[in-house]
């Protein structure tokens, strides 16, 4: 049974109106029941669609993502690309499939101030395409969670129509362009503008632009949020956390060498960055992938920005997470979307942090208990216990067979069905790591086809020393 504050505090719940919705970090705001929701969500949505003339500063803008202390706007044109629709090449199914689908967002350095109406003058559009602009990075929504630490929704988009367009958000934000439309251009080839006048001016740094002289003076900038900009990774930062940063240069590198990394792993040809967003609340997990993909500020923002401990630990949450981004189906099969992501935390722990093979997680300490409970009775078909075969594999053959297998999809994408493409992964390892390891897959649950047993059969046998099996 509640108790009667509980049901007091349930009732207002339900009758708040979206003005009265201030959660914070450590006073939390309940949802009401589920069946009482729905009208809530309405009055929530509604207010985050309203005309930009109608738009105020929310009481909770203050609290998160911060206000912008400071009446200085300005006025500037920003150049865009209009045909960067996609972030990787999507030339033989090079795409993502798994965590994401396309997307870019492009940069202006402006931010919008909480309520405060941004005037954008697009002289022309390009043909074909629709320009949107974005007003605030913390895209996740939190209305299927019970409790909120921030306003469950705090980001909007705008489609531009040719002339003088108003965009305005209660929450204030970032501002971005995002191009959408059909197939066509080569990305960089062409560019547009678009002038932004009632803006703030936000910390912005660009690496291969910027130096240490031109950051010293943007990172003091009134927007509470700002940006580093890497070749392959953005990191959104809070502006206190700026405000200590004498020079990110050697910072975005290193996130450019582990996306790089990455990329290389898959073969993947990137034609926009990753873009990293710490948050409040997440709508999932510690972290979750996607664009952006997203991290609790506690404590991810700060393990973000330290390149000591980034160099000397790396970080298999970040790694994970981006390796979702890299997944494909071809290669990622029933029970695996937790296992194979995790090939490029194993990677960028070898390469990029200089640990040994098959290190960097607490759960990968003891190969031979993972392999023991994966090949116990029952079997444990753990996240772990799986990555543990895989080590074993990298072990006995080293990365080159493994990372051959999966570049090999960029230009020979698998063939259609689960058994079809279970035959096609093992017999490309086996060609690759000059072994026949079809009876270790069978032993992993993996289908091989007799074609696949044909052609591995001339090469020698891959018969691992396995663990006496765990048993109850």
């Amino acid at each position: 049974m509640r108790h009667p504050l509980a049901l007091l505090a349930l009732t207002l719940t339900c009758l708040a109106s979206p003005e009265d919705i201030r959660p914070e970090e450590r006073r939390k705001f309940a949802q009401p029941a589920e069946a009482e929701r729905a009208a809530l969500h309405k009055s929530i949505k509604d207010y985050m669609a309203l005309d930009p003339a109608e738009v105020k500063a929310h009481p909770a803008a203050a609290d998160f993502p911060g206000a912008v202390n400071s009446k200085a706007r300005v006025t500037r044109t920003v150049s865009y690309d209009p045909d960067l629709l996609h972030r990787w090449d999507t030339k033989a199914g090079n795409a993502p499939n798994l965590a994401t689908g396309p997307d870019a967002w492009q940069e202006t350095g402006l931010y919008a101030a909480p309520g405060e109406t941004v005037v954008i003058d697009a002289a022309a559009l390009p043909e074909g395409r629709t320009v949107h602009v974005i007003v605030g990075c913390h895209r996740d929504s939190l209305l299927r969670l019970d409790d909120w630490k921030r306003f469950p929704i705090i980001t909007r988009s705008f489609e531009l129509k040719t002339g003088k367009n108003k965009v305005a958000n209660a929450f204030g934000g970032q501002l971005f362009i995002h191009v959408r439309g059909r197939e066509a251009g080569q990305p960089g080839k062409t560019s547009a503008r678009l002038a932004f006048a009632n803006a703030v001016e936000m910390p912005t740094y660009v690496l291969g632009k910027d130096t240490p002289q031109s950051w010293a003076k943007s990172r003091g900038a009134p927007a509470p949020w700002g940006t580093l900009v890497g070749r392959a990774a953005i990191l959104h930062v809070r502006s206190e956390d700026l405000a200590k940063m004498a020079d990110p240069k050697a910072l975005l590198e290193w996130w450019d060498k582990c996306l790089s990394l990455e990329d290389d792993l898959v073969a993947l040809r990137r034609l926009a960055p990753e873009r990293v967003v710490p948050d409040r609340q997440i709508s999932a997990g510690y972290m979750h992938s996607g664009y952006p993909f997203m991290c609790w500020i506690k404590p991810s923002a700060a393990e973000m920005i330290d390149l000591g401990k980034l160099t000397k630990q790396g970080n298999w949450g970040f790694f994970h997470e981006l390796g979702h981004n890299h997944q494909r189906r071809d290669w990622t099969f029933d029970g695996q979307v937790e296992v194979t992501c995790n090939f490029f935390s194993l990677y960028l722990m070898e390469k990029l942090v200089g640990l040994p093979t098959g290190q960097g997680h607490g759960s990968m300490k003891d190969l031979d208990a993972l392999l023991r409970r994966r090949f116990g009775e029952p079997e444990n078909k753990g996240p772990f216990e799986q990555l543990g075969t895989f080590v074993l594999l990298i072990r006995a053959h080293g990365w080159e067979p493994l990372r051959a297998t999966l570049r090999s999809y960029a230009d020979e994408p698998g063939p259609k069905g689960k058994e079809e493409q279970q035959s096609s992964f093992v017999e490309r390892y086996g060609r690759f790591s000059k072994s026949d390891v079809s009876d270790y897959f069978v032993k992993l649950g993996y289908h091989v086809g007799d074609s696949t047993r044909a052609k591995l059969a001339s090469l020698p046998k891959f018969r691992p020393a396995l663990p006496s099996p765990q048993s109850k």
